[in-house]
């Protein structure tokens, strides 16, 4: 059974939105919502939360590029923006949103489908990045805990790095706790002890 893939449309001229009603109905993208604008959008709460959103406009709207980005820090989801306009500007304020494709002058019936698919599947990468880098951002944070409780506990016990490290680990699986987990709370429970 196909998945619906709900859709916002955006659109600031008639042909461009029944263009794009007419390409999307009998495909799995199903128009939840059409305006010439998203500021009733960003007021109101979804009744059912958008899987992508597509613009077409004339002229680089920037106050619709920023809509975009509230949305994007927010909700990130796939956006795509068809125009007319390539000037510089709005294609870096574009990119600082989170479009995910910035189309000039090439919304044509053709196009609209593989432009779509092209702009999720980037989406879905991107997000799979992101979520590499916090996941390695946490490793290292861990990691300095880890070496900072370390640190102390070879202090402390007079005792060599490697033997820190496994009275940790040993520490830390005999009380079931990450070894971040049991080094933040060594670091916290020193820092108590020296400012008493």
């Amino acid at each position: 059974m196909p998945i619906s893939i709900n859709t916002i449309v955006i659109s600031d001229t008639p042909q461009a939105t029944k263009l794009l009603k007419s390409v999307l109905a009998p495909t799995d993208y199903k128009v939840i919502f059409e305006s010439n604008d998203l500021t009733q959008q960003l007021k109101a709460s979804w009744m059912i939360e958008p899987d992508l959103i597509i613009v077409a406009m004339e002229k680089t709207d920037f106050t619709l590029l920023g809509q975009l980005k509230t949305i994007y820090e927010q909700f990130p989801l796939p956006m795509v923006v068809f125009t007319q306009d390539d000037i510089d500007e709005g294609i870096e304020f574009a990119v600082e949103a989170g479009v995910n494709a910035y189309i000039v002058d090439g919304l044509r019936k053709n196009r609209v489908i593989p432009i779509l698919k092209t702009a999720c599947a980037r989406f879905a990468k991107q997000q799979e990045v992101q979520k590499q880098i916090e996941q390695l951002r946490t490793s290292l944070a861990d990691r300095k805990i880890i070496d900072r409780a370390k640190g102390l506990i070879m202090e402390q016990r007079n005792c060599s790095e490697d033997e820190a490290y496994k009275l940790l680990r040993t520490s830390a699986m005999k009380q079931n706790l990450r070894m971040a987990v049991l080094s933040k709370n060594i670091i916290d429970a020193a820092t108590l002890l020296q400012s008493s």
